[in-house]
C-alpha cells in the first residue's frame, strides 16, 4: 500500500496512566458523586461513602450510615448535628453517628463491631410542663361507687327474696347509689328513664334486678298460671357491643338460674343467625341484642313477636350513637311502637302485674347531642335517675367524673422513648409481686395493637404441644406468655390482644382466658373493650395511645375501681400541644405526674434478657440511658431480621397516624397532626425511618385538586409550599370518616 505521508506522533506524558474505574453497588447518588470525583480528583468536593470501619472515625455526616451487621436496605434521613430538629409534620429523624460508648459482640467475617446509633436522648422536643412527683405513696379517698354502707340488703328495697338469695351467692349484699335509685322506680312506675353514673356502679344489675322481680310476681298472679318460654319476650336489652351483650346475657343468666321456666339468650354479629332464630322460635323471656343484629331479626325473623315485650334498655346510649346504630335503633323503636301491647299470653296468662304500657330505660355517661337524639326518637316524659342528688335533666357539656378511689397519673413521653418507655414502665409494675395481677393497655387501633402484641410476646418454640380444647385452638394466636416485661417477682406474665377485627369466637375465648387468668395477666385492647365490661382484678389502665374523646377516656379508666375497688390508670401524652389535655384530665380528678426518666431508671435496673439473640446485648454496669438505647437498637435489629414483625411494625405506624387525625374536633387543639415528628414517631414502632403509604388516597385527592386549581388559575406557581401540602392532607384526615378507628 502506498505511503500518503501522514506521520502520526503521540506523546505520552511521565505520568503513571490513568486506569478506567467502573462503579457498582450502593446508591445511585453515591455511584455518581464517586465518578465525578474520580474525574476531579483535585476538587475534594465530592467522595465515595466511607466504609463502616471508617465510620468512627469520621466527623457527623447528614445521612445516616448503614449499620454493620444488620442486612439492613432501610436509612433514616437525618439533619446535620449542628441543626436543631424543626419537629415538624414529615421531618427527617435526628440522628447522632456517634458509636455507642460500650462495644457490641465481635461479628464474623470481620467486620467492624461498632454499632451506629440514632441517640435516644437527643433532639427532643422541650417539655413545657414541671414534672414534681410526690414521694408519697397515694392513699385511695372513700369510694363513690361501692355499695351503701347504710342500706342493710338489696331486700330493704323490696325485691324477690330469691333474687336477694341469688345476689348473695355472687357476694353482692347492699346496692349501691344509682341502684337504690333506678330501683325503686322501676318496680312502681310505669315511666321512661334517663339513667346516668359513673363506670363500676352496678348500672347493670340497677334495671334486670327489677324487670326480673315484676315478671316473677306474674306466677303466683292467678291460681295455676305459669310463665314459661313460650310466654314471649318481656324485655329487649340493646348493647352497642358483642362483648358487653355477651356480658350482660352472663349476668342475666346468672339471676335466673333459679328460675328454670325463664330462658334468655343473646343475638350478637359473628353468630349463625340460623341458630339464633331456632332459638327465638323455641321461645324465650329475655332477648339481649345488638343492634345490627336486632334490626336483622325484625326483617327477617318471623317467629319474633313483640307484642309481649314491656321494656326496652338502651345501654351505653352514648356509644350506641357514636358508633353509627342510629338507623338501627330508629327501626327497632318504630317497630315495637306499631305492634299493640299484649294483655295476656297465647295462653291466656294475663300479664297485670307488668307496665300497662311500653318503658324505655336509656343508660348514658353523657349527655351530648346524639343522646339527646336518641333520648327523642326512644323516651317520653322521662325521668332523670342520678346517683347525685338533683332531678333536673344533665345538659351537653356534662362528662360523668371518674370514681374518686381511681388514682390517676400522666407521663409525658417524647416520641422517640414511647417504646422504651412503655416496656419499662411495665416491667416495673409486674416486679412487685401481688401488687398488679391484671392490666389493660389501650391502643389506638388494631395494627398497633398487633404489632406491640407480637414484640412482647415470647417467641413460640418449635416443640410447641397442638392445641387440646377448642378454647385453645381458638386463643392460640391471641393469648401467648410475654418477654421483656417479666420479673424475678413475676417469670411469667400471660398477654393477650384483642380487637374487632379477630372474629367473634376468637375474642370471647380470649376475653373469658384474661378474666379467668390466675397469673400476671396484660390485655392489649383497642376502644372495643373500653365499654361496660367488667373483669375481675384489673387493677391498672394504660392509655398508651389517647382516647379519641374525653368520654372514651373515663370509660377506659373506668375497667378499674369497680364497685368500690381501688385502681390505677396512667396515660402517655407527647410533649408540646398534647400538654394542653391535662387541664381537661383535671376535670375528672385530680391526676399526679410521673417522669419518664424515673419510669426508665425503675424499669430497666433489674437484669433484662432480651428472647431474641441480636448483636445488641444488655451489659453490666449500663447506665439505664444506655440500657435504653440498647433495648431500642435490639427491637430495631430484631425488626431487621424479621420480615413479619417489620410488616406489622409499619403498618401500625401507618394506621396510628391516620387514627391520630380522627379525635374529636373540639379536643384536635391538643392533638395536632401537623406537629408530629414522623421519624421519631417511627422509632416508636422500632422502624429505622418513616415507611411512606400513610395515605394515598389523601396524596392522590391533594394532587388532583393541585392540578384542578393551577389549571384555573395560570398565572399561579403550580407549586405549592410543602408545608400548605402537609396541612391539607391533614385537614383530609381529620374530614374523613374515623369509625374504623374508634371500632378497633
Amino acid at each position: 500500500m502506498a505511503d500518503d505521508g501522514m506521520l502520526l506522533n503521540f506523546e505520552i506524558g511521565p505520568g503513571p496512566i490513568k486506569p478506567q474505574v467502573k462503579f457498582t453497588g450502593g446508591r445511585w447518588r453515591d455511584r455518581k458523586n464517586a465518578q465525578r470525583a474520580a474525574r476531579n480528583p483535585g476538587s475534594g468536593s465530592s467522595r465515595p461513602r466511607p466504609s463502616g470501619d471508617e465510620v468512627a472515625d469520621e466527623a457527623p455526616s447528614a445521612k445516616r450510615r448503614r449499620v454493620e451487621g444488620d442486612g439492613s436496605r432501610h436509612r433514616d434521613e437525618a439533619k446535620s448535628a449542628s441543626k436543631p430538629s424543626s419537629g415538624g409534620f414529615g421531618s427527617d429523624d435526628d440522628v447522632d453517628t456517634t458509636p455507642m460508648k460500650n462495644q457490641q459482640k465481635a461479628q464474623p467475617s470481620g467486620r467492624s463491631s461498632k454499632q451506629v446509633v440514632s441517640r435516644l436522648f437527643s433532639y427532643n422536643p422541650t417539655q413545657k410542663t414541671t414534672v414534681e412527683e410526690d414521694e408519697k405513696e397515694w392513699t385511695a379517698p372513700e369510694a363513690t361507687n361501692a355499695p351503701l354502707t347504710s342500706v342493710a340488703n338489696f331486700g330493704e328495697l323490696t325485691i324477690s327474696s330469691r333474687l336477694v338469695d341469688e345476689l348473695a351467692k355472687m357476694n353482692l349484699q347492699r346496692p349501691t347509689a344509682i341502684q337504690k335509685k333506678v330501683i325503686p322506680h322501676m318496680l312502681t312506675s310505669s315511666a321512661d328513664a334517663f339513667v346516668q353514673a359513673e363506670t363500676g356502679s352496678g348500672k347493670t344489675f340497677s334495671y334486670l334486678l327489677p324487670v326480673l322481680h315484676r315478671v316473677l310476681q306474674l306466677t303466683g298472679s292467678a291460681e295455676g298460671a305459669r310463665i314459661h318460654r313460650d310466654s314471649g319476650i318481656f324485655a329487649i336489652v340493646v348493647a352497642p357491643t358483642r362483648e358487653l351483650a355477651k356480658q350482660t346475657h352472663t349476668v342475666l343468666e346468672q339471676l335466673i338460674r333459679p328460675f328454670p321456666w325463664l330462658v334468655s339468650t343473646a343475638i350478637t354479629g359473628g353468630e349463625s343467625k340460623k341458630a339464633e332464630k331456632a332459638r327465638i322460635r323455641k321461645g324465650v323471656n329475655f332477648l339481649v341484642a345488638t343492634p345490627g343484629r336486632l334490626a336483622d331479626h325484625i326483617d327477617n325473623t318471623k317467629a319474633l313477636n313483640m307484642g309481649t315485650v314491656r321494656w326496652l334498655i338502651l345501654d351505653e346510649g352514648d356509644r350506641l350513637m357514636d358508633l353509627g346504630f342510629e338507623e338501627d335503633l330508629k327501626k327497632a323503636i318504630d317497630a315495637l311502637r306499631k305492634v299493640p301491647v299484649a294483655k295476656t299470653t297465647e295462653d291466656g296468662t294475663s300479664l297485670g302485674s307488668l307496665p300497662d304500657r311500653r318503658v324505655t330505660i336509656l343508660c348514658s355517661a353523657t349527655m351530648k347531642m346524639n343522646v339527646q337524639k336518641l333520648g327523642e326518637m326512644s323516651l317520653a316524659d322521662a325521668t332523670f335517675l342520678a346517683a347525685e342528688k338533683g332531678e333536673d335533666m344533665p345538659t351537653e357539656d356534662l362528662v360523668h367524673k371518674a370514681p374518686a378511689q381511681l388514682h390517676q397519673s400522666y407521663i409525658i413521653v417524647p416520641s422517640k422513648l414511647r417504646l422504651v418507655t412503655l416496656i419499662s414502665y411495665l416491667r416495673s409494675v409486674y416486679s412487685r409481686r401481688g401488687r398488679t395481677m391484671k392490666a389493660i393497655i389501650f391502643m389506638s387501633c388494631a395494627d398497633t395493637v398487633d404489632f406491640h402484641y407480637d414484640l412482647l410476646k415470647k417467641p413460640p418454640s418449635a416443640d410447641k404441644p397442638a392445641a387440646s380444647t377448642k378454647d385453645s385452638e381458638l386463643i392460640d394466636k391471641t393469648v401467648s406468655q410475654a418477654a421483656y416485661i417479666t420479673s424475678a417477682a413475676s417469670p411469667e406474665v400471660i398477654i393477650h390482644r384483642m380487637h374487632g377485627s379477630l372474629s367473634q369466637p376468637v375474642r370471647t375465648a380470649t376475653l373469658k382466658s384474661f378474666a379467668a387468668s390466675t397469673q400476671p395477666s396484660l390485655l392489649c385492647t383497642t376502644d372495643v373493650s373500653s365499654r361496660g365490661l367488667d373483669i375481675p382484678s384489673v387493677d391498672l389502665v394504660i392509655e398508651y395511645d389517647p382516647a379519641f374523646s374525653f368520654a372514651d377516656h373515663i370509660h377506659r379508666v373506668g375497667r378499674t375501681a369497680r364497685a368500690g375497688r381501688s385502681g390505677d390508670s396512667v396515660l402517655f401524652l407527647l410533649p408540646g400541644t398534647e400538654e394542653g389535655y391535662i387541664e381537661l384530665l383535671k376535670t375528672s380528678g385530680p391526676p399526679t405526674s410521673q417522669s419518664y426518666e424515673s419510669v426508665l431508671q425503675k424499669g430497666l435496673m433489674a437484669k433484662m434478657e432480651f428472647p431474641v439473640e441480636t448483636t445488641a446485648a444488655p451489659e453490666d454496669g449500663q447506665s439505664y440511658h444506655d440500657k435504653a438505647e440498647t433495648l431500642q437498637l435490639h427491637i430495631e435489629q430484631r425488626l431487621l431480621t424479621d420480615s413479619r414483625l417489620l410488616e406489622l411494625g409499619r403498618n401500625g405506624f401507618r394506621s396510628h397516624i391516620r387514627a391520630y387525625a380522627t379525635h374529636v374536633r373540639e379536643e384536635r387543639v391538643h392533638f395536632d397532626i401537623t406537629g408530629l415528628h414522623l421519624g421519631h414517631v417511627a422509632k416508636s414502632f422500632g422502624l429505622r425511618e418513616a415507611p411512606g403509604g400513610i395515605g394515598a388516597g389523601i396524596e392522590r385527592k391533594a394532587k388532583k385538586n393541585t392540578k384542578a386549581r393551577s389549571s384555573n388559575n395560570k398565572d399561579r406557581p403550580s407549586e405549592r409550599p410543602a408545608r400548605d401540602i402537609i396541612k391539607e392532607k391533614s385537614m383530609m384526615l381529620m374530614s374523613s370518616a374515623a369509625d374504623e378507628f374508634n371500632i378497633g
